[in-house]
């Protein structure tokens, strides 16, 4: 499957998108991939204002909610992992193989936060008496 029909598949309206400003190449033949329009000053400050405010209330969101969040994440990487993985693949030159490893590394990098959120909402254990840890 080419990268155009991977990211359709993925729900990437690639039209959204298209313009004529950057060249996107694969970095296994150099074959163009897409022709994508660039950002203007305006859109970059609005992208950031956006993200800033997400930040914020992620921020805000307590930790079972924010580990909640992470682990519906992990479920949309697991079932999407091999599309995923075949994208990465192509982005970045790899075998699939690789490319599907670091969609698993994603997704054990969820599941590991997943669980320092849910221990951080644990009552903190008593300090151990010296000499006894």
């Amino acid at each position: 499957m080419d990268a155009k029909a991977l990211l359709a598949s993925l729900g990437v309206e690639l039209s959204k998108h298209a313009g004529k400003d950057l060249s996107c190449r694969s970095p296994i033949d150099g074959a163009e991939i897409a022709m994508l329009r660039a950002d203007t000053a305006a859109d970059v400050h609005a992208k950031v204002a956006a993200a800033h405010e997400a930040f914020t209330t992620w921020r805000e969101a307590p930790a079972p909610r924010r580990g909640e969040l992470l682990r519906l994440y992990a479920e949309e990487l697991r079932a999407h992992k091999d599309e995923l993985g075949a994208l990465v693949s192509i982005e970045a030159g790899k075998i699939l193989q690789e490319g599907r490893g670091e969609v698993q590394e994603m997704i054990d990098i969820c599941d590991l936060a997943v669980g320092s959120h849910a221990s951080s909402t644990a009552s903190p254990s008593p300090p151990s008496a010296p000499g006894t840890a």
